[in-house]
């Protein structure tokens, strides 16, 4: 059989278990008991910042070759998906399957913001289920904007930074919306393994990640070979600075 066909059909059975896994949930009584954290989960999101010692960001507010850089790495189709990766929940599920646990994420920006606010981060298949049913109904409250600001304010980006503004300031003493695309480049490749890709305790591996991240770029369009791999070459400008000093150098 074609290797694109027998891809449909374990996408087919895929989404097949996966609904098969829904019906064992109830899913009106499933929404009504997560109602009030999804409506507060702006609420949420502001303290844990705050008590990290950050400060609000809002995505017209960073760089837009983070946001860019981002979508291409993490979830390419961000901004037409319903808040799931139906290919992401097949790949992950024949994996999980094939290695009988759950060892493979295939997580859209949405499901990851749901999973690092809502959830546990224990790996279940009923936490996953949970997972996608949040994040669809996420994806129906919220504008892709929203979401994404929601996330690039409390995602963990390494050396005790949680969220972008920390991180910018820690990293690179400037605000999210004047990172080069050098930094954003390599910041955007830091939520998938934040402690192992911090710069400044795993420089190598911050900057073989910062490639694979230009790499999906060039897959999408967004750079050439050539102009990845200028960028990659640029200075980053990395300084050690504190979260708690971070804090203090953002913007009042």
């Amino acid at each position: 059989m074609p290797r694109r066909g027998r891809w449909n059909l374990q996408r087919v059975g895929a989404v097949l278990g996966l609904l098969w896994a829904l019906s064992a949930i109830p899913v009106a009584g499933f929404y009504q008991s997560h109602w009030s954290r999804i409506i507060a989960l702006p609420k949420l999101v502001r303290l844990r910042e705050e008590r990290e010692g950050g400060r609000w960001t809002s995505v017209t507010q960073v760089s837009p070759w983070l946001v860019r850089a981002l979508i291409a790495t993490e979830d390419r189709t961000f901004y037409s998906n319903l808040g799931v990766s139906f290919e992401g929940i097949a790949r992950s599920l024949l994996v999980d399957l094939r290695y009988h646990q759950l060892v493979e994420g295939g997580s859209t920006l949405t499901q990851q913001l749901v999973r690092d606010t809502l959830l546990s981060p224990q790996k279940t298949f009923r936490r996953k289920i949970s997972e996608a049913l949040l994040a669809v109904m996420l994806t129906a409250l919220y504008s892709k904007r929203e979401i994404l600001s929601l996330y690039l304010n409390e995602v963990y980006l390494g050396n005790g930074f949680y969220g972008i503004g920390a991180a910018s300031y820690g990293y690179f003493g400037v605000p999210p919306g004047s990172l080069t695309i050098a930094q954003a480049t390599l910041v955007a490749g830091l939520p998938q393994a934040p402690s192992a890709y911090d710069p400044l305790l795993h420089y190598r591996a911050a900057k073989v990640r910062q490639w694979q991240v230009l790499t999906s770029m060039v897959q999408d369009g967004m750079l050439s070979w050539r102009q990845a791999n200028r960028v990659f070459r640029m200075p980053l400008g990395l300084r050690r600075l504190s979260p708690r000093k971070a804090s203090l150098e953002g913007p009042a």
